[in-house]
């Protein structure tokens, strides 16, 4: 029987190592399955995060050989054919401190996003009673960058956080912050 391997950088009290797993092939499975049934099947105290397993919280963000994507919408099939192989090196996403294992630290990052105010002001001439009136057009400018769900991959592939991020805010943030510039 097919067998899939994932090599995990594991984190936990200061000490780093990586441990494989294997088990059964299933078809049409993400990352996101094989960590859970590791956790469920093989080692309950392997710990990543995921919350809607829909590709809309951004939560299971990880690098899987080595590139950031979501393992609730990568699918074993898919990488093992574009890799060419059925092992997965799995380790959490970069320029983000490791909580433990695959979890990594937001706070920091949502500190961050706070500077820039991502979010709509009403602006003084409206009011409760007299709303805002939103054109077709005005909402396309608005909806442009609405798609990031703030996964993380963008910070986790930016050489230039890699480099120094005393001068450079993260990816999602300018994004975010263009959102409501237009």
């Amino acid at each position: 029987m097919r067998q899939i391997t994932y090599h995990i950088h594991r984190y936990n009290e200061g000490r780093s190592y990586v441990q494989t797993y294997t088990f059964d092939y299933e078809a049409d499975r993400t990352i996101l399955w094989g960590l859970q049934k590791i956790k469920d099947t093989i080692d309950p105290s392997l710990t990543f995060i995921a919350a809607c397993r829909s590709a809309v919280c951004g939560a299971c963000s990880v690098k899987i050989n080595g590139q950031a994507m979501l393992a609730c919408e990568s699918k074993i099939d898919e990488l093992a054919e574009r890799f060419g192989s059925d092992e997965f090196e799995i380790a959490p996403i970069g320029n983000f401190d490791v909580i433990r294992d695959l979890a990594v630290n937001w706070e920091a990052k949502v500190n961050r996003l706070k500077t820039v105010a991502p979010w709509i002001f009403m602006k003084p001439e409206y009011t409760k009673t007299t709303a805002t009136r939103q054109t077709p057009d005005d909402f396309k400018k608005f909806v442009l960058n609405t798609e990031c769900i703030l996964c993380g991959c963008c910070a986790s592939e930016c050489n230039k956080l890699s480099a120094g991020r005393e001068d450079f805010l993260d990816p999602y943030v300018y994004t975010k912050a263009n959102r409501f510039v237009k």
